[in-house]
């Protein structure tokens, strides 16, 4: 049996950002750092979840102009969530305009200039181990096209074949699933109020994929209890978000791998494994399901 992939919460290295299309805001949200995993800046967008900022993390989206309530809220598991219900901070998005907001450690942003922003996102990694919940993000259209005056006509050449392109590979790619809002703690059915979060992620595998080859599924627990449960509840949690996906019209290829690994893969350490309160909001990272999905993107 093939040896399980190590989740990873750091994606690609900083290079550079395109220019903002012209009917949408481009942004980039920064921690700057050395990449560790300490405890994470969570980003709402208008009360909305986007991303878990760790140290040395970036995010990336497009929005439609507008203003837009930010807030970044550190260690907000162990505020229960709570953080967004604060007053925020009040931006307004341009469209054509890139906007590069740095988020301090005391959780509040500030607005950076594109050549001192660049320089401190040199050292940081895309964050990849969340997945956005706000309306706000968008996929970022292309930028408009420069027009160019036509040049003088040419004498007409030998028409040469041109070229097939060459297939793009199939591209493995990382989501992740908060299982709190999705299971009772300890247990493997569906909350109620779960199926809208399968529902968004159904639709946007669908958005970046052309053509699916395979989804691997793999469900993940925390250290609190038993080894040997916490792998058989993270193997049956991995097979109802399977099944969820599979109803909504995400059919591979080469079918659905299900995995559940425990608490072999913890993502937050250093927190304690017994069953009390503290334990568990510390433990909620670790506690997801993990879709890698292979095939070729949009």
């Amino acid at each position: 049996m093939a040896q399980p992939a190590t989740i990873e919460p750091f994606g690609t290295r900083y290079a550079a950002v395109a220019a903002a299309p012209s009917q949408q805001a481009r942004i980039v949200l920064y921690r700057p750092g050395p990449r560790a995993q300490v405890e994470p800046v969570n980003i709402y967008l208008n009360g909305r979840y986007h991303a878990s900022l760790l140290q040395g993390g970036y995010s990336e989206f497009c929005a439609l102009a507008g203003p837009v309530v930010l807030h970044a809220v550190l260690a907000d598991a162990q505020k229960l969530h709570t953080g967004k219900q604060g007053a925020g901070q009040s931006w307004t998005f341009q469209s054509g305009k890139t906007l590069f907001l740095k988020v301090q450690e005391a959780g509040r942003v500030a607005e950076m200039a594109a050549e001192q922003a660049q320089r401190e996102l040199a050292d940081t990694a895309q964050q990849i181990h969340t997945i956005s919940r706000s309306p706000v993000v968008q996929d970022c259209q292309a930028p408009a096209p420069v027009l160019a005056q036509a040049p003088a006509p040419v004498p007409a050449a030998r028409p040469v074949a041109a070229k097939p392109p060459t297939p793009r590979p199939p591209v493995p790619r990382l989501y992740a699933l908060e299982t709190d809002a999705l299971f009772e703690f300890g247990k493997s059915e569906l909350r109620a109020s779960s199926y809208n979060a399968i529902e968004i992620m159904a639709q946007r595998l669908k958005r970046d994929f052309s053509g699916v080859e395979r989804i691997r599924v793999v469900g993940h627990t925390d250290a609190i209890g038993q080894p040997k449960a916490n792998a058989k509840l993270s193997l049956e949690r991995a097979k109802v978000v399977a099944q969820q996906l599979q109803e909504r019209g995400l059919k591979p290829s080469k079918g659905f791998k299900i995995e559940g690994e425990g608490s072999t893969h913890l993502v937050k350490l250093r927190c304690g494994n017994k069953p009390t309160p503290e334990n568990k909001l510390c433990h909620a990272p670790n506690r997801r399901v993990d879709i890698v999905v292979t095939g070729a993107s949009r």
